[in-house]
């Protein structure tokens, strides 16, 4: 900082940050954005001299310049690699984003949907005369029926045979793998998107194996009996929610859906298409 002196060395008071020619080159190349602009004038501002680092926190920068995260972070790279500004940090704040409670919080919202589709799925059946004077009486094993809840990757699972849980694993895998950045631990990752991996899965399946287009032999038919009633639950939900179609593209699917509805014929009145 100095004191500026004009050409009649009259002394103007007040301090003023030499910007060299060097550096005003240097900041003019380097093509900065608006929001980089802010962040260099600010850490100036924090630190003329340059002698000492300074404690700053993100969050009040990201505030004071007006800059989200991801451009702070940039930024900050920017100037470290163009050697006008040097940042140490001793410590690090973090939080997993794909954690179990990221987990837990997916499951409670799945199940809240569930239960909105459950209710208004009651509003259709008491508005449609026509579906009252056909539905049948539930039988004995329905009373204690466990609570609707959307399949569980678990329950998906159990749904295929060992060369479909094969092909799906090797498919969710090599997904999982072309991301920008690979999970740690892909099973996990699998497990938290294992819906959008079975319709891709689904799709790539129908379109490469004719066989995998809603038929399959009497031999490779599950024995859909043995099923516990959360897994059938689940693929009823699937179907509600995937619609006919999709969910049929796989051939487990289609079997237990014309198992299904020759037992429960009342449950698949209305299934979307």
């Amino acid at each position: 900082m100095a004191h500026i002196m004009t050409q009649n060395n009259t002394k103007i008071q007040g301090k003023f940050y030499p910007l060299t020619p060097e550096l005003a080159k240097k900041l003019r190349e380097a093509k900065l954005t608006a929001a980089e602009w802010r962040f260099w004038a600010y850490l100036v501002e924090i630190d003329p001299y340059g002698d000492r680092y300074h404690d700053l926190n993100p969050l009040t920068i990201q505030a004071e310049c007006e800059m989200s995260k991801p451009t702070y972070y940039r930024a900050k790279a920017k100037f470290q690699e163009l050697e006008i500004f040097d940042f140490q940090e001793e410590k690090v704040s973090f939080r997993n984003l794909t954690g179990v409670s990221k987990m837990r919080l997916e499951s409670r919202k799945f199940n809240s949907e569930s239960q909105k589709r459950d209710s208004e799925s009651q509003k259709r059946d008491s508005n449609s005369q026509k579906r009252e004077n056909r539905r049948s009486k539930p039988s004995p094993d329905k009373a204690s029926s466990t609570p609707k809840t959307l399949q569980t990757y678990s329950d998906f699972i159990k749904t295929l045979s060992e060369g479909e849980r094969e092909s799906f694993l090797n498919f969710a895998n090599k997904k999982a793998s072309e991301l920008p950045k690979p999970p740690t631990l892909s099973s996990k990752w699998i497990e938290v998107h294992f819906e959008e991996l079975r319709l891709h899965w689904q799709q790539q399946n129908s379109t490469n194996d004719p066989k995998i287009s809603g038929t399959m032999s009497s031999a490779n038919v599950p024995k859909f009996e043995s099923w516990d009633a959360s897994t059938h639950e689940g693929q009823y939900h699937t179907l509600m929610n995937l619609g006919l179609v999709k969910f049929c593209l796989n051939a487990t699917s289609s079997a237990w859906y014309e198992w299904a509805r020759a037992k429960h014929p009342e449950r698949f009145i209305e299934v979307p298409d």
